[in-house]
């Protein structure tokens, strides 16, 4: 009992100070769970998935005190204006509220709950996050002010979402023959080489696993080393990713291109990460799921009509090859904010400002992996029509086949929770 009380004044004292209108040692009401910050978690893997909302109040009832709450839809356009976010109000559709009203019975702190409920995720589209807002909008009896920082809460939906993945080791292939033939995944996709889109501000992103990180030096076959991808063109600048540089840690990730060298540290195998890298001009900032992890400054200006998955040089392509998973590449012509990252770890809105070319890598069957953005089919790849460079002198040499060598996966791996 002791516990509680202590709890309680804890409450009262930091909930107090917080709210300019109340003095010091007044009783508040709240809406539980948003002392810290007002957006809480929702997962929802199955429909329907239920939510309790409850009020909370410093100090125990005297008499029942009711609370009603209100589906608050401009309290979300009110957020993002504060925190300069961008989600969005969930479609009404795609939930049920059974009753708003609830009571905080005499002698307790807590109300009896409303059930909020997602019973379908149909009307949501991808890539967009999703606040079920609700406000106490009344209280009557107890004679408790509501705490203004805590009055509103925002149920973010987490869906959890199963995807199919590419995989980019194909390990039943051959390793003899000629560079270009083969038998990796890895090749070049071009996009109108001859005029190249220049981005002086821009985003890449990949989502990637990696099976395993590999021992060995430079004199080994395999290497490393581990070239996930990269983004360029002809006459600019480039960006690109690789695993387990020589001299550092073989799970450490190196950000490559016209800006320098930057690491990042401690992936683990078998585990999803979201890579972004953001230059906005001046410097370049590589997040990990959303976490800054490196930056670089420095002027360039990314030249963009080619996507390097694997290494495709020859002589290295056996040696430096990528195992593990892609998903959800992008390209933005623009510098994304970290809040917007964040968004978009397990997926983007294709119609979102900026957003120059997005493949999901979750076709599932085929080797032509689609554009999603606005730009449609100018940024479809079709691996039966990529490119090697057989020298290793940044040259795109004769068209190739790569089609036998996509391979899908569809497991227990392939979740994302945002």
């Amino acid at each position: 009992m002791k516990t509680k009380i202590y709890i309680l004044l804890a409450l009262t004292v930091f909930f107090v100070l917080s709210c300019k209108k109340t003095k010091f040692g007044d009783p508040v009401i709240l809406v539980t769970g948003t002392e810290v910050n007002p957006v809480v978690k929702f997962s929802v893997e199955n429909t329907p998935s239920q939510f309790s909302v409850t009020a909370t109040s410093t100090y125990k009832a005297t008499e029942d005190i009711n609370v009603v709450f209100e589906f608050d839809t401009a309290a979300v356009g009110a957020y993002n204006k504060k925190n300069k976010t961008t989600y969005y109000v969930v479609p009404e559709s795609a939930i049920e509220i059974e009753d708003l009203s609830t009571v905080i019975k005499a002698g307790s702190s807590s109300s009896t709950p409303v059930s909020v409920k997602v019973i379908a995720t149909s009307p949501l589209i991808d890539g967009r996050s999703y606040l079920i807002p609700l406000t106490i909008k009344s209280v009557s009896g107890g004679d408790m002010t509501v705490l203004e920082s805590s009055r509103t809460i925002f149920l973010r939906i987490a869906r959890i979402i199963s995807f199919p993945a590419l995989s980019m080791n194909n390990s039943n292939a051959g390793t003899t023959g000629s560079p270009g033939t083969r038998g990796r995944f890895n090749a070049t996709a071009l996009f109108d080489p001859a005029n190249p889109v220049m981005l002086p501000n821009f985003t890449v992103e990949i989502k990637n696993l990696v099976y395993a990180f590999r021992g060995g030096d430079g004199n080994t076959n395999p290497q490393p080393i581990q070239t996930l991808i990269s983004w360029s063109g002809t006459g600019g600048g480039s960006i690109g990713l690789r695993y387990g540089e020589l001299g550092n840690p073989n799970n450490s990730l190196q950000l490559i291109g016209s800006l320098g060298g930057a690491f990042a540290y401690g992936f683990n195998p078998m585990q999803w990460y979201t890579i972004s890298v953001a230059y906005d001009g001046k410097k370049g900032v590589m997040y990990v799921d959303g976490n800054k992890a490196a930056e670089l400054s420095g002027s360039m200006v990314m030249a963009f009509s080619a996507l390097n998955l694997g290494q495709n040089w020859g002589g290295y392509d056996t040696r430096q090859y990528f195992n593990g998973r892609i998903s959800e590449c992008r390209v933005w012509s623009r510098a994304l904010t970290p809040s917007e990252i964040k968004l978009n770890l397990c997926g983007a809105d294709p119609n979102a400002d900026g957003l120059l070319a997005y493949w999901k890598f979750n076709e599932g069957t085929g080797w032509i992996f689609n554009n999603s953005s606005k730009a449609g089919t100018k940024y479809n790849m079709d691996w039966t029509k990529v490119y090697w460079d057989n020298n290793g002198d940044d040259v795109w040499d004769p068209i190739v086949d790569k089609s036998q060598y996509v391979t899908w996966t569809n497991d227990a791996l392939n979740k994302c929770s945002q």
